[in-house]
This record gives C-alpha cells, sequence and structure tokens, in this order.
C-alpha cells in the first residue's frame, strides 16, 4: 500500500507544471498547490511551457505556504 501512495505521490508531483490553468495568471495560488502537493519549485516548467514570465515572488510565496499546509507522509 505505501508503494502505490509514493507511486501516486510521484505521478501527481512530476506532473504539476502539465495540469490546465497553469500559465498565470494567479502564481500564488499555482505555487500553493504545487507546495500542498509536495512538490519541489516548478517556476522553470512553467517559465518553459507558457512563454510567459513567472511572478517568483508570488509563486514562492504561495509555495511556502502550501508547503507547510501539506499532508504529512504516513512512511
Amino acid at each position: 500500500m505505501k508503494l502505490l501512495g509514493a507511486a501516486l505521490a510521484a505521478v501527481l508531483t512530476g506532473g504539476c507544471a502539465a495540469l490546465p490553468g497553469d500559465c498565470g495568471p494567479d502564481w500564488r495560488a499555482i505555487g500553493q498547490r504545487d507546495g500542498r502537493l509536495g512538490a519541489q519549485s516548478q517556476i522553470d516548467n512553467y517559465a518553459r511551457r507558457c512563454g510567459v514570465p513567472v511572478d517568483s515572488a508570488q509563486y514562492n510565496e504561495g509555495w511556502r505556504e502550501g508547503f507547510a499546509q501539506r499532508p504529512t507522509p504516513l512512511w
């Protein structure tokens, strides 16, 4: 069961930059979501894929807030 959970988490965090609506304008909310999922910063992926500047200050602020709210791993 733990292996299934780890595999699911890897798929979710690896695909964060591929979800619809990831090209702004609310970079703080996008950062919060990524942080809650436990993903590393996806700024470079968004900038490359979206072709628009990422508000890194807003994204990082949201990421920190989301990361603090992420579920505690059971392992």
